[in-house]
């Protein structure tokens, strides 16, 4: 398996001309990633945190452009790092259908992303209102989704 280290991901983000405040989330995701990784590695379940936290670091590399995750995705991909890809691929529900994260890894991610608004660890219930408010979708499945998620992680 092909994983970056956290310096080349911020590396990667930089040469890709990603945003300053979007790195900054991504930080924030990785932060939030490490700490459940590492309590899920403590209470013995078998995580590979460096993709986690490379699927943390990356998974907004396109964010500011249209379908970031599938483009995102495709990115990483081609830069040889598939299995970042995959989590990436997973790290949100709206308007990917099936695509609901099943590892692990994935889950992690999927679930960190959801703690951060911006730089700053919210509750998801903040972090879905400003989505709800910022992009004026209704994501009340992928909130109810997350809450699953977040009661497998944490307990």
């Amino acid at each position: 398996m092909n994983v970056p280290s956290g310096e080349q991901c911020l590396e990667i983000l930089k040469n890709n001309g990603t945003p300053s405040n979007i790195i900054e989330h991504c930080k924030t995701v990785a932060r939030v990633a490490g700490k459940i990784a590492d309590k899920l590695i403590e209470r013995g379940k078998n995580v590979n945190k460096g993709l986690v936290i490379a699927g943390a670091l990356l998974h907004d590399i396109e964010r500011d452009k249209d379908n970031h995750v599938i483009r995102g995705a495709k990115l990483v991909k081609k830069l040889g790092y598939p299995d970042v890809a995959r989590v990436i691929s997973k790290h949100t529900l709206y308007n990917l259908k099936n695509n609901e994260p099943k590892t692990i890894e994935e889950k992690i991610v999927f679930y960190a992303d959801k703690r951060a608004k911006n730089d700053k660890i919210v509750s998801l219930e903040e972090r879905y209102k400003d989505i709800k408010e910022r992009y004026k979708v209704n994501l009340n499945l992928e909130m109810e989704f997350t809450k699953k998620i977040e009661k497998e992680l944490l307990g």
